[in-house]
Protein backbone atom coordinates (compact mmCIF):
# COMPACT_ATOMS: atom_id res chain seq x y z
CA UNK A 1 0.00 0.00 0.00
CA UNK A 2 1.33 3.33 -0.51
CA UNK A 3 1.32 6.79 1.97
CA UNK A 4 -2.55 7.73 0.36
CA UNK A 5 -3.58 4.71 2.06
CA UNK A 6 -2.45 5.54 5.83
CA UNK A 7 -0.58 2.35 6.46
CA UNK A 8 2.77 4.43 7.32
CA UNK A 9 0.97 6.00 10.48
CA UNK A 10 1.39 5.64 13.87
CA UNK A 11 -1.98 3.32 15.17
CA UNK A 12 -3.69 6.40 17.04
CA UNK A 13 -3.62 8.37 13.64
CA UNK A 14 -4.48 5.16 11.88
CA UNK A 15 -7.45 4.76 14.47
CA UNK A 16 -8.25 8.47 13.17
CA UNK A 17 -8.19 7.87 9.41
CA UNK A 18 -10.58 4.53 9.87
CA UNK A 19 -12.76 6.73 12.11
CA UNK A 20 -13.02 9.16 8.99
CA UNK A 21 -13.58 6.56 6.59
CA UNK A 22 -16.02 5.04 8.28
CA UNK A 23 -18.07 8.15 8.70
CA UNK A 24 -17.51 8.72 4.95
CA UNK A 25 -19.10 5.64 4.20
CA UNK A 26 -21.72 5.72 6.45
CA UNK A 27 -23.10 8.71 4.74
CA UNK A 28 -22.78 7.20 1.45
CA UNK A 29 -24.93 4.26 2.38
CA UNK A 30 -27.43 7.46 2.88
CA UNK A 31 -26.34 10.13 0.79
CA UNK A 32 -25.46 10.61 -2.93
CA UNK A 33 -21.69 11.30 -2.85
CA UNK A 34 -22.76 14.94 -4.40
CA UNK A 35 -24.66 15.46 -1.93
CA UNK A 36 -21.83 14.45 0.82
CA UNK A 37 -19.52 17.79 2.26
CA UNK A 38 -16.50 17.61 3.95
CA UNK A 39 -17.26 19.24 6.54
CA UNK A 40 -20.81 16.57 7.59
CA UNK A 41 -17.59 13.75 7.74
CA UNK A 42 -15.65 15.27 10.11
CA UNK A 43 -18.88 16.21 12.20
CA UNK A 44 -19.74 12.45 11.52
CA UNK A 45 -16.35 11.38 12.67
CA UNK A 46 -16.15 13.88 15.42
CA UNK A 47 -12.97 15.18 14.47
CA UNK A 48 -11.95 18.84 12.88
CA UNK A 49 -12.36 19.61 8.99
CA UNK A 50 -8.65 20.97 9.23
CA UNK A 51 -7.74 17.27 10.81
CA UNK A 52 -9.75 15.79 8.19
CA UNK A 53 -7.64 17.74 5.91
CA UNK A 54 -4.61 16.48 7.29
CA UNK A 55 -5.52 12.57 6.69
CA UNK A 56 -6.88 13.08 2.96
CA UNK A 57 -6.33 15.69 0.61
CA UNK A 58 -9.89 15.99 -1.12
CA UNK A 59 -13.26 14.03 -1.05
CA UNK A 60 -12.27 11.79 -3.71
CA UNK A 61 -9.41 10.89 -1.72
CA UNK A 62 -11.68 10.12 1.33
CA UNK A 63 -13.99 7.98 -0.96
CA UNK A 64 -11.35 6.16 -2.65
CA UNK A 65 -10.30 4.89 0.73
CA UNK A 66 -13.84 4.01 1.48
CA UNK A 67 -13.96 2.07 -1.67
CA UNK A 68 -11.12 0.09 -0.62
CA UNK A 69 -12.02 -0.68 3.06
CA UNK A 70 -15.94 -1.21 1.84
CA UNK A 71 -14.67 -3.92 -0.72
CA UNK A 72 -11.74 -5.76 1.43
CA UNK A 73 -13.97 -8.53 2.61
CA UNK A 74 -14.46 -9.75 -1.20
CA UNK A 75 -10.86 -8.81 -2.27
CA UNK A 76 -9.01 -10.26 0.64
CA UNK A 77 -8.21 -13.43 0.63
CA UNK A 78 -9.07 -15.28 4.20
CA UNK A 79 -8.37 -18.53 3.70
CA UNK A 80 -7.96 -21.43 1.08
CA UNK A 81 -11.29 -21.71 -0.60
CA UNK A 82 -11.78 -26.06 -1.55
CA UNK A 83 -14.35 -25.57 -4.05
CA UNK A 84 -12.70 -25.88 -7.57
CA UNK A 85 -11.38 -22.40 -9.56
CA UNK A 86 -14.59 -22.53 -11.66
CA UNK A 87 -16.92 -22.01 -8.53
CA UNK A 88 -14.84 -19.79 -6.55
CA UNK A 89 -14.78 -17.43 -9.77
CA UNK A 90 -18.36 -17.48 -10.34
CA UNK A 91 -19.29 -16.93 -6.75
CA UNK A 92 -16.52 -14.14 -6.33
CA UNK A 93 -18.08 -12.41 -9.44
CA UNK A 94 -21.57 -13.14 -7.53
CA UNK A 95 -19.95 -11.38 -4.60
CA UNK A 96 -19.36 -8.35 -6.55
CA UNK A 97 -22.30 -8.14 -8.58
CA UNK A 98 -24.53 -8.01 -5.18
CA UNK A 99 -22.55 -5.75 -3.40
CA UNK A 100 -22.40 -2.73 -5.98
CA UNK A 101 -26.44 -3.98 -6.55
CA UNK A 102 -27.41 -3.48 -2.55
CA UNK A 103 -24.78 -0.19 -2.68
CA UNK A 104 -25.17 1.26 -6.16
CA UNK A 105 -23.82 4.47 -4.92
CA UNK A 106 -20.46 2.71 -4.44
CA UNK A 107 -20.55 1.89 -7.98
CA UNK A 108 -20.89 5.26 -9.19
CA UNK A 109 -18.20 6.51 -6.81
CA UNK A 110 -15.89 3.84 -8.28
CA UNK A 111 -16.73 5.08 -11.99
CA UNK A 112 -16.13 8.71 -10.91
CA UNK A 113 -12.72 8.10 -9.05
CA UNK A 114 -11.60 6.49 -11.85
CA UNK A 115 -10.79 10.51 -13.75
CA UNK A 116 -9.75 11.67 -10.05
CA UNK A 117 -7.06 14.19 -10.64
CA UNK A 118 -6.01 14.14 -7.24
CA UNK A 119 -2.81 11.50 -6.84
CA UNK A 120 -3.94 10.32 -3.69
CA UNK A 121 -7.06 9.16 -5.02
CA UNK A 122 -5.52 7.67 -8.57
CA UNK A 123 -2.88 5.75 -6.12
CA UNK A 124 -5.73 4.34 -3.80
CA UNK A 125 -7.93 3.57 -7.10
CA UNK A 126 -4.91 1.61 -8.52
CA UNK A 127 -4.51 0.05 -5.12
CA UNK A 128 -8.47 -1.16 -5.27
CA UNK A 129 -8.01 -2.22 -9.09
CA UNK A 130 -5.25 -4.20 -8.74
CA UNK A 131 -6.74 -5.53 -5.71
CA UNK A 132 -10.05 -6.57 -7.98
CA UNK A 133 -7.60 -8.44 -10.72
CA UNK A 134 -5.55 -10.35 -7.62
CA UNK A 135 -8.11 -11.78 -6.06
CA UNK A 136 -9.63 -12.73 -9.51
CA UNK A 137 -6.00 -13.94 -10.83
CA UNK A 138 -5.61 -16.25 -7.81
CA UNK A 139 -8.90 -17.94 -8.58
CA UNK A 140 -7.70 -18.37 -12.32
CA UNK A 141 -3.99 -19.66 -11.11
CA UNK A 142 -4.05 -23.00 -12.60
CA UNK A 143 -3.89 -21.28 -15.83
CA UNK A 144 -0.03 -20.15 -15.30
CA UNK A 145 0.68 -16.56 -13.91
CA UNK A 146 0.26 -14.61 -17.01
CA UNK A 147 -2.44 -16.37 -18.40
CA UNK A 148 -4.52 -15.79 -14.97
CA UNK A 149 -3.36 -11.88 -15.11
CA UNK A 150 -5.10 -11.67 -18.36
CA UNK A 151 -8.13 -13.99 -17.55
CA UNK A 152 -8.57 -11.47 -14.16
CA UNK A 153 -8.17 -8.02 -16.49
CA UNK A 154 -10.56 -9.54 -18.75
CA UNK A 155 -12.94 -10.62 -15.92
CA UNK A 156 -12.84 -7.29 -14.70
CA UNK A 157 -13.53 -5.36 -17.46
CA UNK A 158 -16.52 -7.41 -17.99
CA UNK A 159 -17.82 -6.76 -14.80
CA UNK A 160 -16.85 -3.35 -14.86
CA UNK A 161 -18.95 -2.87 -18.21
CA UNK A 162 -22.33 -4.84 -17.22
CA UNK A 163 -21.96 -2.65 -14.08
CA UNK A 164 -21.99 0.12 -15.86
CA UNK A 165 -25.03 -0.95 -18.14
CA UNK A 166 -26.84 -2.39 -14.54
CA UNK A 167 -26.20 0.64 -12.47
CA UNK A 168 -25.62 3.76 -14.97
CA UNK A 169 -27.91 2.77 -17.43
CA UNK A 170 -31.00 0.81 -15.32
CA UNK A 171 -30.41 -2.31 -18.13
CA UNK A 172 -31.70 -5.79 -15.50
CA UNK A 173 -28.87 -7.00 -12.79
CA UNK A 174 -29.91 -10.52 -14.77
CA UNK A 175 -27.97 -9.39 -17.32
CA UNK A 176 -25.00 -8.62 -15.53
CA UNK A 177 -24.68 -12.24 -13.98
CA UNK A 178 -25.70 -13.52 -17.37
CA UNK A 179 -22.95 -11.93 -18.85
CA UNK A 180 -20.34 -11.68 -16.57
CA UNK A 181 -21.33 -16.04 -16.24
CA UNK A 182 -21.02 -16.07 -20.22
CA UNK A 183 -17.14 -14.97 -19.79
CA UNK A 184 -16.61 -17.30 -17.44
CA UNK A 185 -17.97 -20.37 -19.16
CA UNK A 186 -15.39 -19.51 -21.96
CA UNK A 187 -12.72 -20.03 -19.85
CA UNK A 188 -13.94 -23.04 -17.63
CA UNK A 189 -13.00 -25.72 -19.74
CA UNK A 190 -9.00 -24.24 -20.05
CA UNK A 191 -9.52 -23.77 -16.34
CA UNK A 192 -11.03 -27.35 -15.50
CA UNK A 193 -7.87 -28.54 -17.73
CA UNK A 194 -5.59 -26.71 -15.84
CA UNK A 195 -6.42 -27.89 -12.00
CA UNK A 196 -6.69 -31.48 -13.26
CA UNK A 197 -3.14 -31.38 -14.36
Amino acid sequence: MTAASGTDLPAYKQARRSQIVAAAMAALKVHDYDQIQMRDIAEDAQVALGTLYRYFSSKEHVYAAVLQEWARPVFVAEGADPRPAEARVRAKVATILASFERWPGFFRVCMLLQNSTDPNATALMAEFSDAAVDTLARDFAALGEQAAADAAVMLWAVVNTVLSAAILRGDPMADAARISNAFVDLIAPRLAAAEQR
